[in-house]
């Protein structure tokens, strides 16, 4: 009884052993494979960042031979150090455009002169760049972006063939600005830029500050006072009738009280003709006007002593028709009174009083004559010496439009100095 006991024991322990090893080789089996053993995922792609560079087809430069091949080589080396693979092309734009049967060069040709670049090329270019390069005057460099559609670059500047500092930099700003377009320069930190504002001057203290302040101030006032004093423009040309719309003015005028050194006090008189007058009568100041009121006066007498003088005429032909017709003499004491009581020394008073009335408004009108021709000529006078005096506010005017805009640079090659401009 205890053996069978045993047995029935012995065979469930064996049954559940083999099971759980089958259990542990199926497991083993059909698991996936450690996370150890399966391979790194690859990380996500990090953002393209923009890059200088790129293909750019230098078209063939015109205008001066010398300089446009010159500029040519220096802007093609400037693209080539830069980062950029330059290649000339032999066709300009303008034989580019011809080529592209373009009536002007516009946006659309700009366009087709990129394709057909690409088209006949093994380089696919993503820039093309002409230029227009006088002897002297403004020449023109033009970076085009194909891709873009649209320029990329556009340069304008003065040469001359005494400049020998453009050609050597021209390259280097033509090649700076294209990389620009495509990565922009970084701004400055605020540590550069304190280190960027005392590379001139250095810190100044408050006191050294206003000190030099009130220099400056006395120095542009010495200035102002002594403006023109170094520099001649020469004489500019005043045309009064050409130049009116330019300096009249609308409203009323604008006298000045100037102060000197000793501080005396003057009165700078404001000589603008006015706009409403027009270029004839605009010119003229109060003086003239005062002139010629008194000589249209003395004119008007004159006339009206003339005009009673001629009238006085008539009252005189008048007395002597009597005289001779009341047959008296002055000879004959028997026959100076006629009848009616009338004799020869009334009529002839009546003469004489005539006589006299036109004589003596003859002279008047004779004295008004010669007032009216002295007025005229002070009036003549006053008038040239009003647009003389206008002729030359408008000169100085000039003269300081064309000061303001003088501009002098230095200059280096076959003649060293400086170079001085104005615009009139």
């Amino acid at each position: 009884m205890q053996r069978s006991t045993s047995l029935s024991h012995s065979l469930p322990y064996s049954l559940v052993r083999s099971t759980i090893g089958i259990t542990l080789a199926l497991g083993l089996a059909v698991a996936p494979l450690p996370a150890l053993a399966a391979p790194p995922a690859e990380d996500a792609p990090a953002p393209t960042e923009a890059t200088v560079g790129g293909n750019v087809a230098v078209l063939k430069f015109t205008g001066d031979d010398y300089k446009a091949n010159d500029f040519r080589g220096r802007v093609q080396a400037s693209l080539a150090n830069e980062g950029y693979t330059a290649n000339f092309i032999k066709r300009s734009v303008d034989e580019a455009a011809q080529k592209n049967k373009c009536k002007q060069l516009d946006d659309a040709c700009l366009d087709k002169i990129g394709a057909y670049l690409n088209k006949n090329s093994k380089t696919a270019y993503d820039f093309y760049v002409w230029a227009e390069v006088p002897a002297d005057g403004v020449a023109t460099i033009v970076v085009y972006d194909i891709a873009a559609k649209k320029k990329a670059v556009e340069l304008a500047m003065s040469t001359s063939a005494q400049d020998f500092i453009l050609p050597e930099v021209v390259g280097g700003a033509v090649a700076r600005r294209l990389a620009h377009t495509q990565v922009a320069p970084s701004a400055a930190t605020d540590e550069e830029q304190q280190i960027l504002a005392t590379l001139d001057e250095p810190g100044e203290t408050p006191e050294e500050l206003a000190a030099r302040e009130a220099a400056l101030a006395q120095a542009m006032e010495e200035a102002g006072q002594n403006f023109n004093a170094g520099v001649d423009v020469g004489e500019q040309a005043v045309d009064l009738k050409r130049d009116f719309d330019e300096y009249c003015r609308k409203g009323p005028r604008e006298d000045k009280e100037i102060e000197d050194d000793d501080g005396e006090v003057t009165k700078e008189r404001d000589l603008r003709p006015a706009c409403k007058r027009g270029p004839v009568f605009g010119y003229w100041q109060p003086r003239a006007w005062v002139a010629l009121t008194l000589t249209l006066g003395s004119a008007a007498t004159m006339g009206t002593m003339y005009g009673l003088a001629a009238a006085s005429r008539s009252n005189w032909k008048t007395a002597k028709n009597d005289l001779q017709g009341s047959d008296l003499s002055a000879t004959d004491p028997t026959n100076s009174c006629n009848s009616e009581g009338v004799c020869y020394a009334d009529l002839a008073g009546d003469v004489s009083n005539a006589t006299g009335q036109i004589r003596r408004r003859a002279i008047v009108g004779d004295v008004f004559l010669g007032a009216t021709v002295l007025l005229s000529g002070v009036l003549a006078i006053i008038i040239y010496q009003d647009r003389q005096a206008a002729k030359n506010f408008i000169g100085r005017e000039k003269e300081l439009k064309a000061l303001s805009n003088f501009r002098i640079g230095p200059v280096f090659g076959e003649t060293n100095g400086a170079a001085a401009s104005f615009e009139f």
